[in-house]
């Protein structure tokens, strides 16, 4: 009888230590699982007319901006650009910049192609950005982000 015992608090035992040890490595999963996406589908934030824009410049200020109510925070610059003075540069939400290995700092010579409207200030949605040999890609040519996985053709 004795047997059985020591047996059967041995195989619970370990029961409870693989329970323990896995728990943490269940709960660690990068996907989101079968819960609904959190982020909002993207809406450009200009409201008017838009034009091409394709300058080059110095940052004079990174930071953060939240365009409307519930939208996750996106990183812009402020550039001073060679022919139209300083432009209000949006990239992006700061989630899908940090993973993207940039640096960029106020000094830093920058190029600019993207989209702008002016109306009082020089305001433009960026779909790339160029640092020396460095080149970041954050839209495509109709201005749809490359953080947004579904894309009708």
């Amino acid at each position: 009888m004795k047997r059985w015992q020591v047996v059967g608090i041995s195989i619970l035992g370990l029961m409870v230590w693989c329970w323990a040890a896995a728990g943490p490595v269940w709960g660690q999963g990068r996907g989101q699982g079968f819960r609904p996406c959190p982020y909002a589908p993207y809406m450009c934030p200009v409201k008017s007319t838009c034009k091409p824009f394709d300058e080059s410049g110095k940052v004079v200020q990174v930071l953060t901006e939240t365009l409307e109510e519930g939208m996750h925070p996106g990183m812009a610059l402020v550039v001073d650009t060679k022919t139209q003075g300083q432009a209000h540069v949006s990239l992006g939400p700061v989630w899908y910049l940090e993973r993207q290995e940039f640096e960029i700092k106020p000094g830093d010579e920058v190029r600019v192609k993207g989209m702008c409207e002016k109306d009082g200030k020089l305001r433009v949605i960026a779909f790339e950005l160029t640092k020396g040999d460095y080149v970041l890609h954050l839209r495509d040519s109709q201005g749809r982000p490359n953080w947004e996985a579904w894309r009708k053709k």
